[in-house]
């Protein structure tokens, strides 16, 4: 998955950039989490220096008692530091989590207009991974990057400033290059190294989440066919390469970590062989050489820090780049910005047709062939009418037209009057429910699945509901009746009676139109007669069915048919008349 074209990836900078807009409401908490590092860490600094200073001069002098008023302000400023940490982190970690669930309600908000044609060819396990490890590691930008960064240049400028002023000009400059090279010149020149790998590695996790979502969902079929050792080798396969990314990103993080030290000890030694030349003439003395070395020491916290967030927020970048690629895809379709009324759309409409095709075609991305080309249909309201063909002929992808999974490539598509690309989607899709052949079942309750679409449902009304799927039956012979809980994936359901829930759950939310793509083929015969006797009496000439299905002998009952063939339509009327002439309905009629 890629942003879209007019949404590159953005580098780090962007990226932070980005996470900071999407999360601006944090700004003022995460601007105090700054001030109160940068405070915190100043007092360390002067903790050092004033123990340092009361020490040498004590020893110095002979005069011991100059340590009492060191070591009450040490007691004093070792309190206001234990505070200021609390608050920090208080209030840097309430700064993360809030992000990170702001990211997380911004990541569905964005995900669902997308769904679901731009998350069919997605992989699950990966758009998992970037739902939850990939926000959580945004956690180290807001928690453990930009209070130490900031930190991390404030702190050591007004050290050395001190240091210019209160102890020697000459030490602060020698000094200067510490925290220049440790905060800036170290972690630029690495951060080249390990940008690449580390979105390497953020991939191939994905990879192997996906990989082993796969595994866990189709392990009936890999080991029905055998097909294990397979599975493993792609898996460690996968593995390898996350692990050759993650040596990569080790191995320079090894690196910078010992030039960060050897750097600050290096600093250490310029200052003891500077502060003795300076100490030989005069201008100095031993107390200002030690409190300089103070201050370079104290600053080594806060300028280390650095080095130990680096590796984290190039993994924490890499994770953003992977949310960025999904926040920014355009939707596949576009929401309308006009909402209507939707009772007044049904009631004043003048058209006798709930749906009309004018001219429709579509073709999916990437492919040279339209799946649906120059379609002309209309639907009467409260009409029950099929759809049918061999595989691939364009039935589902007609229909999916409809709740606008995708918009047309040409023409137009009408509902009750209004073109649906103005209706506001979740209208439209109140007013449209489909039950697919392959339904979705939460690892919830029955009744939580039952009434996902129309959660507000009366108990009469969901009753009814499952009576017209043939489901009430099988809920009563349950001990826990409607509360009895469903494993993810309905595992425990037949596939009939996953079809009947289905169905249940789209009549429940009482639509205008109701579309049935092969949704009752693991019904036995007598079920299936059942449910569609129910089916047209909930119907009634006051809702429309429309039916898609390569089984043409089970609607031979349909008030019309329209037989596909690749995307085009080669018949209509109806189903009976057709069936006794020589056209295509009556070829597809003879195979079964």
């Amino acid at each position: 998955m890629t942003a879209t074209p007019g949404h590159t990836t953005p580098g780090r900078a962007g990226l932070a950039r980005w996470l900071l807009h999407h999360t601006r409401d944090l700004l003022k908490p995460l601007g105090l989490a700054i001030v109160l590092r940068v405070i915190g860490q100043l007092v360390g600094v002067a903790l050092l220096v004033i123990a340092v200073d009361g020490v040498v001069r004590a020893l110095t002098t002979g005069n011991t008692d100059v340590l009492w008023p060191t070591v009450t302000t040490l007691v004093v400023l070792a309190l206001v530091k234990a505070v200021l940490r609390y608050l920090e982190q208080y209030s840097g970690h309430y700064v993360a989590f809030a992000a990170l669930a702001s990211l997380r309600r911004l990541f569905f908000a964005r995900l669902a207009p997308q769904a679901p044609a731009a998350t069919d060819g997605a992989s699950s396990g990966d758009l998992s991974t970037r739902a939850t490890r990939d926000i959580d590691r945004v956690e180290v930008f807001f928690a453990h990057t930009v209070p130490p960064a900031v930190s991390a240049v404030v702190v050591p400028i007004v050290a050395l400033v001190w240091t210019a002023i209160a102890v020697d000009p000459t030490l602060a400059l020698v000094m200067l290059p510490v925290p220049v090279l440790v905060v800036a010149v170290i972690p630029f020149l690495s951060g080249g190294l390990t940008w690449k790998a580390t979105r390497e590695r953020g991939a191939a996790s994905g990879r192997i989440a996906g990989h082993v979502s796969d595994s866990i969902a189709g392990v009936r079929e890999i080991l029905g066919f055998d097909h294990r050792d397979a599975r493993l080798a792609e898996l460690d396969a996968l593995g390898r390469s996350s692990a050759r990314a993650a040596r990569r990103v080790s191995g320079v993080a090894g690196l910078r970590g010992a030039l960060v030290q050897a750097v600050q000890f290096g600093g250490i030694v310029a200052l003891l062989v500077m502060g003795s030349e300076r100490a030989a003439t005069g201008a100095i003395d031993a107390t200002d050489i030690a409190v300089a070395i103070a201050v370079l020491i104290g600053i080594a916290g806060p300028t280390r820090a650095v080095d130990g967030f680096v590796a984290d927020l190039d993994a924490s970048f890499a994770s953003a780049a992977r949310l960025f690629e999904v926040l920014e895809r355009e939707p596949v379709v576009a929401e309308t910005s006009a909402p209507t009324d939707s009772h007044a759309a049904r009631t004043s409409s003048s058209t006798t047709d709930v749906v009309r095709f004018d001219g429709v075609s579509f073709s999916y991305p990437g492919s040279a062939s339209a799946a649906v080309a120059g379609v002309d249909w209309s639907v009467p309201r409260g009409a029950h009418v099929a759809v049918v063909g061999v595989s691939g002929s364009g039935k589902s992808t007609l229909t999916s037209l409809l709740t606008r999974t995708w918009d047309p490539t040409d023409g137009s598509l009408r509902l009750e009057g209004a073109d649906v690309r103005t209706l506001p989607l979740g209208e439209l899709r109140d007013r449209v429910a489909i039950v697919n052949q392959r339904p979705f079942v939460f690892g919830r309750s029955l009744r939580d699945n039952v009434l996902l679409g129309a959660p507000d449902a009366s108990d009469e009304q969901l009753a009814a509901a499952l009576h017209t799927a043939a489901l009430d039956e099988f809920v009563s012979s349950l001990p826990d009746g409607l509360d009895t809980p469903l494993r993810e994936r309905g595992a425990r359901l037949s596939g009939g009676q996953l079809q009947r829930l289905a169905l249940a759950r789209a009549v429940v939310t009482d639509p205008d139109v109701l579309v049935l793509d092969e949704s009752t083929g693991a019904l036995d015969p007598a079920t299936e007669a059942t449910v569609r006797e129910r089916l047209a009496a909930w119907a009634a000439g006051r809702r429309t069915i429309i039916e898609v299905t390569h089984r043409v002998d089970q609607v031979l009952g349909a008030d019309e048919v329209l037989v596909l063939d690749r995307g085009r339509v080669v018949e209509r009327g109806v189903p009976r008349t057709l069936a006794d002439a020589d056209g295509p309905f009556a070829s597809l009629l003879a195979r079964v």
